[in-house]
């Protein structure tokens, strides 16, 4: 498992490779349907969202406490990613508002301490984990999707 160091590089990679994708597309192109009833506004809302959650997170664990706020309950994601598609801004605003979570779930992951990256008893530990979370593995995820999307509109 990666430590810090190599855990925030595979993370900006990972942003950077998804964002290059998207970030030449023409301002219209952001209203296509091609995820079910997602647009790539709703789509990048969505991660956003889901960055902003993770930041918290980060910030809670470098703080001592539990990654998930008291009363929160994460487990319907249906629910969760309604809600973030729902504060979708059109065009290519979105990709500024994504850019701007995406970056401060960036500096928290940063924030937390080297110890808390790596893996223990063959398990991540919680700096990996919140980093494949809304990171690594939701980019990788969704990459899929776009690819296949920019696929279908040559």
């Amino acid at each position: 498992m990666a430590n810090k160091q190599e855990a925030i590089a595979q993370l900006h990679r990972a942003q950077q490779d998804f964002r290059g994708r998207i970030a030449n597309l023409p301002a219209d192109a952001y209203d296509e349907i091609f995820l079910g009833k997602w647009n790539l506004s709703h789509l990048l809302a969505h991660m956003a969202g889901w960055a902003k959650e993770m930041r918290g997170a980060c910030e809670r664990v470098a703080a001592g406490q539990k990654p998930t706020p008291e009363g929160v309950d994460y487990s319907n994601s249906d629910l969760w990613n309604a809600k973030f598609s729902s504060t979708a801004t059109p065009g290519k605003q979105a990709l500024v508002s994504w850019d701007h979570r995406f970056k401060e779930y960036m500096a928290a992951a940063q924030g937390l301490d080297a110890s808390l990256y790596g893996e223990k008893d063959g398990r991540p530990l919680i700096g990996n984990r919140l980093l494949q979370t809304a990171g690594i593995g939701h980019l990788a995820e969704h990459q899929v999707e776009i690819d296949a999307w920019l696929a279908a509109r040559k």
